[in-house]
C-alpha cells in the first residue's frame, strides 16, 4: 500500500513537473553542466564535454572527477586509469567502464571540500534515459554520492573506492522528471 502510494505520489509530481516546464527554454548561454532537468535536450546534454571541464577548472577536484567521468563515458581505458591516486589494472578499468551504466550521467551541483592534499566533493548525479521507448521523452533520474581525491603533485585523483560509490548511489537513484 505505501509501495502504491509512493508510486502515485512520483506520478503526480512528475506531472507537476511537466506543467511547470512548459514553455521553459533552456539557457544556451549557459556554460558547464546542465543544472536543471528543464536545461537537458536529451540523454545526449549529459556527456562531459572539454568544455565542461574547462568552465569548473580542470585543476580543481571537481574538474578532475569530471574528467575521470568523461573518460568513463568514452571508454578510455588508460585515462580512467590515470584518474586514480594508486594505480588501477587495465582490466579493472575495462571492467568499470562497462558498469558505467547509462553513460549520460553526469555529477552536478558539487560541494566541495578540502584541506591540505585531501579533498572531498559531495554531488547530484543526473541520468538521463529514453523514457519507456519514448524517444521524444527523456527520463531524469538522480542520486546524491561522495568523492574523496587525494593531490598528487599538482594534480587531484580520485581514492581508489570511487566507481564503487558512484554503482552504490546509483542504485538508489529517484525519478526527477521526465520532459
Amino acid at each position: 500500500m505505501v509501495r502504491l502510494r509512493s508510486r502515485a505520489a512520483a506520478a503526480v509530481l512528475t506531472t507537476v513537473l511537466i506543467a511547470s516546464l512548459q514553455g521553459c527554454g533552456t539557457d544556451k548561454s549557459r556554460e558547464g553542466p546542465p543544472f536543471e532537468p528543464a536545461n537537458i535536450d536529451g540523454p545526449q546534454s549529459l556527456l562531459i564535454t572539454n568544455g565542461d571541464i574547462e568552465g569548473v577548472g580542470a585543476s580543481t577536484p571537481y574538474g578532475a572527477i569530471l574528467r575521470w567521468w568523461q573518460a568513463l563515458q568514452l571508454g578510455d581505458v588508460k585515462r580512467v586509469q590515470r584518474s586514480y591516486a594508486q594505480r588501477i589494472s587495465a582490466r579493472e578499468a575495462t571492467r568499470q567502464i562497462a558498469g558505467f551504466q547509462p553513460r549520460t550521467s553526469q555529477p552536478i551541483d558539487p560541494e566541495v571540500r578540502s584541506r591540505g592534499s585531501q579533498a572531498s566533493v559531495e554531488a547530484l548525479v543526473r541520468i538521463a534515459s529514453p523514457f519507456d521507448g519514448k524517444p521524444n521523452v527523456t527520463s531524469v533520474r538522480d542520486f546524491r554520492t561522495h568523492f574523496y581525491l587525494v593531490r598528487v603533485a599538482t594534480k587531484w585523483r580520485l581514492r581508489t573506492d570511487s566507481f564503487e560509490r558512484y554503482s552504490k548511489g546509483r542504485r538508489h537513484a529517484r525519478l526527477a522528471v521526465a520532459h
